[in-house]
């Protein structure tokens, strides 16, 4: 396993000087545009503009670039903080969503006002790096099984080599995409808006960010909040595998199952979809159109890791092992669709540029097989088999080394050093940056507080409600001790047993369309629901008027067990799945309640009851009756391949 570098925040002031220097040697005049209106997302109350600075601060001669902001006022007015500063938590992640979700979502913005920055290069930004060659073979590697990790990742170099030579011929300077240059901008958008100091916020990638503020800029920065921090001197890919193992190991402890050990399960089965790898559908992030996909062994590691960070999701990870290992490949679909949804979210040409220039050189080799024992005699040799890698680390060792890009100088990669009050948040499941390597980071931090959560996977204010209540805490008191404000047991969520549901791979997707609204795929049941409730609606008039005219009730009274049924199935289907996921999130990853092929005996019961309606004899009824028979069916066929046909 690859060692996580102990991390030393205190540099000499030598280091420092040449740092501030290189980000500050060439500055630019940053000027707000007028107010070009707001993404919709952002609120009607955010107030937002366009920082104009230079694309490399190093070279006199480069060109502008224009990089959004928003700012979100406080909740509670006057605002009586100071402003809090954000960027994406990710690189080449967009920031539309997230001043209004730091705000109103997470509680940060009630009494003091949110400040989100978009990252210089990114999909907002003019000019960006989107590279469509360089996504589109990146989801390639992804997606295939074709070549070599190598031979992909040197596919997407030459496509990323492609586009950074018309970037450059378009008067682009990419090597000014740096974390210090980065956090030049940051300042430089305080300065704009005349703000004396503020409190930075930064999650994962972005916590190299504000490190870096909070030592080029101590004068401006009153206060640090970092969450999953990731120092800049830290070996993003070594820790990753430590990362994820830890994640595992922490699973098989909570399993209760003696001898459990998912880090070797989940090898095992890498190991098995590499001689036969899963295929199936998935809808292409970035086109919308569905293409048959192909996952191997390190396709199958990667997805696994990245479902790790959401606390919810790795609740259902023991059972979806079971199924795997049981030769149910087919288990794994709804959480390949997560994985595509995370591929998705990242502008891939931004990312790979400001890794090579940042991060890579402190990376380091991929992991190998340890070389195997001389055999006894008369035994056959053992082969050593590699580990499965974690492909985008993989990818991206070979893009840059065929783009050809050069690390930026080592002083960029160190970490600051900084005395800011600062807040470190951790989760103990965080599959990606390790509490460990955190709470080493900040014990060089001086006066800094460092409180891990239990559970929690990456960037904890979003996978523990008692982080950000302690953020928020903190932020009302910076310096305030706020390791006990909540329990850090919270995001602890029960794991799913094959016991407690029925498992069905289906039911994610019927969900993931009631979250994205997409009334296609919900037509049938839509349509039958409807069905129920106009003749519902008609069933209880006739029967009042029927009544006043003092008919007998008894025939047509029987006629409306059909919609009666069907509303009541519906509802038990609805109330019991919301009810089953308010204790267990991502429970229609793995199946449904235990209950729900039961429910199928009132379709049936209504549908028998057709019987009924045609007995009333007129014409009218035999034509509803008909209507009837094709809706129940329709619904009967979908509710059985969703819930009942083995999937």
């Amino acid at each position: 396993m690859i060692g996580i570098n102990r991390l030393r925040l205190q540099l000499p002031l030598v280091a420092l000087v040449v740092g501030m220097t290189l980000a500050f040697g060439a500055p630019g005049v940053a000027s707000a545009a007028e107010g070009d209106g707001c993404p919709e997302i952002a609120g009607s109350d955010a107030d937002c503009g366009v920082l104009t600075v230079p694309e490399n601060r190093n070279n006199p001669a480069s060109r502008t670039i224009d990089i959004p902001y928003a700012v979100i006022p406080a909740s509670v007015q006057p605002a009586t903080g100071t402003p809090v500063i954000a960027l994406a938590p990710g690189l080449g992640e967009s920031a539309e969503s997230l001043g209004r979700h730091l705000s109103r979502d997470l509680g940060f913005g009630t009494h003091r006002d949110i400040v989100v920055l978009e990252q210089r290069g990114g999909q907002a930004s003019t000019p960006n790096l989107d590279c469509p060659g360089v996504t589109r073979t990146w989801v390639d590697a992804f997606t295939s099984t074709d070549d070599s990790l190598k031979a992909e990742g040197t596919a997407v170099g030459l496509e990323l080599g492609d586009c950074l030579a018309e970037f450059a011929e378009s008067g682009g300077d990419a090597n000014g995409y740096t974390i210090a240059q980065t956090a030049a901008d940051v300042i430089d958008l305080r300065n704009t808006l005349q703000i004396p100091a503020w409190t930075l916020f930064g999650s994962g990638w972005s916590s190299k960010v504000m490190s870096a503020v909070a030592a080029y800029d101590a004068a401006g920065s009153d206060a640090v909040l970092l969450d999953s921090l990731s120092p800049a001197a830290a070996d993003l890919k070594g820790e990753a595998y430590a990362a994820l193992t830890a994640s595992l190991t922490e699973l098989s402890t909570r399993s209760g199952d003696e001898g459990t050990d998912y880090a070797k399960t989940v090898a095992e089965l890498a190991a098995g979809f590499d001689d036969d790898p899963f295929t199936g559908p998935v809808t292409n992030p970035f086109t919308g159109k569905q293409r048959f996909v192909e996952l191997d062994g390190s396709d199958f590691v990667s997805l696994v890791q990245q479902l790790l960070t959401d606390p919810a999701v790795t609740s259902t990870l023991p059972l979806l092992f079971d199924r795997l290992e049981d030769g149910d490949s087919g288990a794994l679909a709804p959480y390949v669709v997560l994985g595509a949804d995370a591929l998705g979210s990242v502008d891939w040409g931004q990312y790979l540029v400001s890794t090579c220039l940042d991060q890579k050189a402190n990376w380091s080799p991929d992991p190998v097989a340890p070389e195997a024992a001389a055999p006894a005699e008369g035994e056959e040799p053992v082969v050593p088999v590699d580990p499965p890698l974690l492909v985008t680390y993989s990818l991206a060792d070979a893009a840059c080394a065929q783009a050809g890009i050069a690390a930026a100088g080592t002083e960029l990669r160190v970490a600051p050093s900084f005395t800011q009050p600062t807040l470190v948040l951790a989760g103990s499941n965080d599959p990606i940056s390790s509490a460990a390597s955190a709470q080493a980071a900040a014990a060089s931090i001086p006066g800094s507080q460092f409180v891990s959560f239990t559970g929690a996977g990456h960037r904890v204010v979003d996978t523990s409600a008692c982080a950000a209540k302690t953020a928020a805490a903190w932020l009302d008191k910076p310096g305030d001790d706020v390791t006990a404000v909540c329990d850090h047991d919270d995001a602890i969520t029960p794991i799913v047993t094959a016991s407690s549901l029925h498992e069905t791979s289906r039911a994610a997707s019927v969900v993931r369309a009631v979250d994205d609204l997409n009334w296609f795929e919900l037509l049938v049941p839509l349509i039958f629901l409807g069905f129920c409730a106009l003749w519902l609606v008609g069933w209880i008039i006739t029967i009042i008027v029927r009544g006043i005219q003092r008919e007998r009730l008894g025939l047509l009274i029987a006629s409306g067990i059909s919609p009666v049924t069907g509303l009541v199935f519906g509802a038990v289907a609805v109330l019991g799945m919301q009810s089953a996921m308010s204790a267990q999130p991502a429970l229609a990853l793995v199946g449904v309640p235990s209950y729900f092929p039961y429910l199928g005996i009132l379709l049936a019961v209504g549908l028998f009851a057709l019987i009924v309606v045609w007995k009333l004899g007129s014409r009218g009824a035999a034509l509803l009756a008909s209507a009837g028979v094709l809706v129940w069916l329709g619904m009967l066929a979908w509710f059985a391949w969703i819930v009942l046909v083995p999937s």
